[in-house]
């Protein structure tokens, strides 16, 4: 994905000729549908900028975080060479410290910042910063009033700094004297403009206030950061951008509103002592409110103003009026074209003919400063059309339920029982005091009705159904047997699959969306629950002790666990099931048995006598030998050494290991062996399937962090007893295994290392610590109110299907046996976790989980438990896994070019994967949107519930329609009453609509034909 794809491509054009108009705003939006790749314009426009002979070119990257703006920025500079790169992103993260840092030789140097730390507005409350921005406040205020920096309390820029101020002041005061020329002049100017002149008394007022004048002094911190704004305007002014980047800028809009009042920002901006402006670049998905409801218009939030002042910033006023104009015209003119009853009317044809020129004016008019790619351009199904309906039956026991919690609720409260009632499962259990009627209720104990209880709970007592229309109808997409599966089925895997994974069953990963923010951890615990209780042995302790025991320890002697999760050198070097991918597993198992025959001296195989040949003495022992005669033993058992950390019994092992003698003689059973770890051990698997990626994973400086991700990671993971106890076997080891083999395991880490090192900020040399990361999530709880009796919660584990973003859980730790809480989970490490194939398989959240955020890598499911308001929050949610290499794209590109593939050379020295995007290529069309966004057969699922009597169909079906038209209400007032008037044609009405959808793409996907080949695919505009 690093090089730009045409629609990309032809941004960058338009950015850059926007850039080039010295005596214009130099201002350009790039506001392509999510999943897009707007950083890849970015880094295209950077690299294309940076050839213009000036070094270096200065880039402020601006994000809300610091976790975006540090990721984004090393991809931004991705197209220099390793020094250059890490010396351009050598830089400080506040615009308070660039001055005083030693500018790093690169011909980039990119400053990643924030607002809140760099360019605090006027109503931002103010901080103290670092302890070295203030140091060196300190020396500047003595360099430029030292009257006033003597008496000034020195504890007014100390602050909290003990221990290191003074060398924090020493630090800052060699940073001065190797700093610009005139930065103490560039400071004086901003402190009056900060401060206001004469700047000395405005200081002294500042610090102690005027009694008299009834001013009281600033709060130390407040005067602080108000310093940190003056050091932050001479920096601006003294090294100015030459490109300032606005990600996602639609959550600090401040910035932009701020502009005029601004000083810090209007430095940023429009600096008046350069004859040129800084190019800006923004970067949004939703940079403006693409629909407003009549609620959100009632409350002062109109999505056309926004339009129109975004428009201003970029173009200027005199766009702006004239874009309000054209815009107010072509609603105009819509609402007569959806009025005419006659299709075949001549002044039809007319109506349509002016609306098109409007069209076409406003593309004119915008898209100099602005270009918006999105999905259906060039999509030619129907977005919408691969949905299933599940079927929500209620219950009897459902309708006690509400009427439990209907005669539970204060009266005047009793209206808010049946919304909560059909989202949130049992929710006089779940609600909590966050909800006032739950508060205010008074629940009677109803033991008649199927509730979680700390027995049941206990007892692994899971009930046949719970009372909950929509929870039930979730099993048929999401059943125990499904959520256990360890990890989900690769995409193209390497010989048939068994077990679990064969069959479409193995595809287990939900994105689920809520209306209240109770429901995703209910429905989370009661999932997770679900799982457990139809998983674990009733008879082996129940629900709090079924994870005391593990399963997977070292031994004093080396044995198969050890071998198990050995990541060996020699196996993994000389072994190779790709060399007989898409054979049967019958032929994989010659073809790797000649492998080993090959690595090892000739004639080892012992048949002389029986004894001979039924020696088996232990795979540990075997292969530790054979690594002794390689000469790599020495590797292994420090790699282990550096993973096993105090444990006495892991040592001794260890150091067995390191003593085993070098191999003579093995029997055909000990070849047998080789051969099964060779392509079942994890540890061997894992290790091959990285080394693809990372040739340097087996260096002996790299080789520990092997074995750590192996042992620490792996093993921890899957010694999980919900997930042994769904695999076949005798023992622990032969259910992993045997569950390497038959799911894939190799083949779908391939995949996943291939998708996840394009987005790593280290590339391929970040997996190992990446993966082990996602692999060591904590499991979450979720507390159950108990109903009847003392008041008592039922914590309750979320683990398979886990809540995200502001769902109440806490972290599960082992508290005397039992269930306790630790620290809260941060969000995005659910989010990485859920981007692997392994746990947590369901990601229930709300709307939080609507913007901004990728869960595509493996999962191309979404369900909506309750649906939106309006079709651009359906886009939103589905536009999480519809992204670049989605799992729905990957797994119809496997079975399209599974043949071509199989059959490429290079797929068995190289992750196939590398073939995939290969052969990939004669399938781009010359949008470049296909495949890897936009491919036939590639479609997500999406899963709405119906009800009997519901409205859900009927809404579902309002959406489908409105999902074409909103788009055409781009820009205008009133927009939900634009969307109904303008539905009501029926399909007549909407043929006539379609084509002037507004296009502001660069490319112009929508009005232009793209070109027809034998190789290429048609756009929607092409086929019509």
């Amino acid at each position: 994905m690093s090089a730009p794809k045409p629609f990309q491509e032809a941004a960058v054009n338009a950015a850059l000729a926007a850039f080039g108009v010295h005596n214009g705003r130099r201002r350009f939006l790039v506001a392509d549908e999510v999943g897009l790749g707007k950083t890849v314009v970015a880094k295209e426009l950077a690299r294309r900028m940076s050839e213009d002979g000036r070094a270096p070119l200065v880039i402020y990257y601006i994000a809300n975080g610091h976790a975006v703006s540090h990721q984004n920025k090393s991809r931004v500079v991705d197209f220099l060479k390793d020094y250059s790169r890490k010396a351009a992103i050598a830089t400080p993260d506040r615009l308070s410290l660039i001055a005083v840092a030693r500018r790093p030789d690169s011909p980039v140097l990119v400053y990643a910042l924030t607002p809140a730390t760099s360019f605090p507005g006027g109503r931002v409350r103010l901080t103290g910063g670092r302890k070295e921005e203030r140091a060196f406040l300190k020396v500047l205020l003595e360099q430029s009033y030292p009257a006033f920096a003597r008496n000034l309390d020195p504890d007014i820029l100390q602050l909290s700094a003990r221990g290191s101020w003074e060398w924090a002041i020493k630090d800052a005061e060699h940073k001065f004297a190797a700093s610009p020329p005139h930065l103490r002049k560039r400071f004086r100017e901003a402190l009056a403009a900060e401060f206001g002149e004469p700047v000395r008394t405005m200081l002294d007022l500042a610090v102690y206030g005027d009694p008299a004048r009834k001013i009281k002094p600033l709060k130390p911190t407040t005067f602080v950061g108000r310093l940190r704004r003056a050091l932050a305007l001479a920096t601006l002014r003294h090294q100015p951008p030459d490109l300032v980047i606005l990600d996602e800028f639609q959550r600090y809009r401040q910035i932009l509103d701020e502009k005029d009042a601004d000083p810090l920002l209007k430095a940023l901006l429009e600096p008046e002592h350069l004859v040129v402006p800084p190019a800006v670049l923004l970067l949004s998905a939703t940079p403006y409110r693409l629909l407003s409801t009549r609620w959100e218009e009632a409350r002062g939030a109109l999505a056309h103003s926004q339009l129109l002042e975004l428009i201003e910033f970029l173009a200027g006023a005199d766009v702006r009026e004239r874009a309000k104009v054209l815009f107010a015209d072509f609603g105009d003119k819509l609402r007569d074209i959806a009025a005419h009853a006659d299709a075949s009317s001549p002044e039809l044809a007319a109506e349509v003919a002016q609306a098109a020129r409007l069209r076409d004016e406003l593309r004119g008019l915008l898209t100099p400063v602005m270009s918006r790619t999105e999905r259906d351009s060039v999509a030619s199904a129907d977005p919408l059309a691969a949905t299933q309906f599940l079927d929500a039956d209620p219950l009897p026991e459902d309708f006690r339920v509400y009427r439990h919690l209907v005669e539970s609720f204060a009266e005047q409260m009793r209206y808010e029982a049946l919304p909560y009632w059909s989202s949130v499962p049992m929710p006089a259990q779940s609600l909590g005091p966050r909800y006032a009627a739950w508060k205010r209720a008074k629940f009677r104990a109803a033991p008649k009705l199927t509730k979680m209880t700390r027995e049941r709970r206990n007892k692994l007592n899971a009930p046949t159904t719970w009372p909950d229309a929509k929870l039930r109808a979730l099993n048929s997409v999401a059943s125990p047997k499904e959520l256990s599966l360890p990890w989900v089925a690769p995409s193209l895997p390497w010989w048939p699959l068994s077990g679990g994974w064969k069959g479409s069953g193995a595809d287990p990963k939900l994105l689920m969306f809520s209306r209240f923010r109770a429901t995703p951890p209910s429905v989370a615990a009661l999932l997770s629950f679900g799982v457990e209780a139809h998983c674990l042995p009733k008879n082996h302790g129940g629900y709090e002790k079924a994870y005391k025991r593990r399963r997977f320890k070292l031994g004093a002697e080396p044995g198969p666990v050890m071998a198990a999760f050995h990541p060996s050198p020699w196996l993994i070097r000389n072994t190779n099931p790709l060399a007989k991918a898409g054979a049967t597993l019958g032929a994989v198992r010659k073809e790797v048995r000649r492998q080993i025959l090959a690595a090892l001296p000739k004639g080892i195989i012992e048949r002389d006598t029986v004894k001979a040949r039924r020696r088996h003495r232990s795979i540990a022992r075997i292969l530790s030998s054979i690594e002794r005669t390689a000469g790599v033993v020495e590797q292994s058992a420090s790699g282990w050494g550096s993973a096993i950390g105090d444990d006495r019994a892991a040592k001794s092992a260890v150091r067995k290991w390191r003593q085993a003698q070098p191999i003579e003689r093995l029997s055909p059973v000990e070849l047998s062996d080789l051969v099964d770890y060779a392509i079942g051990a994890p540890g061997v698997a894992l290790g091959r399937a990285l080394l693809r990626h990372d040739p340097s994973i087996l260096d002996p400086t790299r080789y520990p962090e092997l074995v750590q991700l192996c042992w620490q990671g792996l093993r921890a993971y899957l010694d999980n007893p919900v997930i042994l106890s769904s695999l076949p076997g005798k023992s622990a080891v032969e259910q992993v295994m045997g569950a390497v083999v038959d799911g894939g395991f190799e083949s779908v880490l391939d995949e996943h290392f291939w998708l996840r090192s394009q987005n790593l900020q280290e590339g391929a040399a970040g997996l190992a610590k990446d993966l082990q990361s996602s692999l060591g999530l904590r499991a979450g709880t979720f507390s159950f109110h108990a109903i009847g009796g003392a008041p008592h919660k039922i914590p309750v584990r979320c683990h398979v299907a886990v809540p995200f973003g502001d769902a109440e859980t806490q972290p599960a730790v082992k508290v005397d046996g039992g269930v306790g809480q630790a620290a809260p989970v941060r969000p995005d490490e659910v989010r990485r976790s859920f981007n692997t194939p392994f746990w947590p398989h369901v990601l229930a959240t709300t709307s939080v989980g609507q913007e901004g955020l990728d869960f595509h890598p493996w999962c191309a499911h979404v369900v909506h438990w309750d649906l939106s308001s309006n079709p651009l929050d359906i886009e939103q949610r589905e536009g999480r896994i519809q992204r670049y290499a989605g799992l729905a794209v990957r797994r119809r590109l496997a079975v399209d070019l599974r043949g071509d593939v199989l059959k490429d050379r290079t797929a068995a020295h190289h992750s196939p994967w590398h073939c995939v995007e290969f052969h990939a290529e004669r399938l781009v069309d010359a949008s470049g949107l296909r495949p890897w966004w936009v491919y036939d057969g590639a479609e997500i699922r999406r899963h709405v519930f119906e009800r009997p009597f519901g409205r859900e169909i009927v809404r579902f079906a309002q959406l489908r329609e409105q999902r074409m038209i909103y788009r055409l209400a781009l820009g205008q007032p009133n927009q939900e009453d634009f969307i109904d008037v303008l539905s009501r044609g029926g399909a007549t009405t909407r043929a006539l609509l379609q084509p002037l959808i507004l296009d502001l793409s660069a490319m112009g996907l929508r009005q232009r034909p793209m070109p027809c080949g034998n190789e290429l695919e048609c756009s929607w505009s092409c086929k019509k």
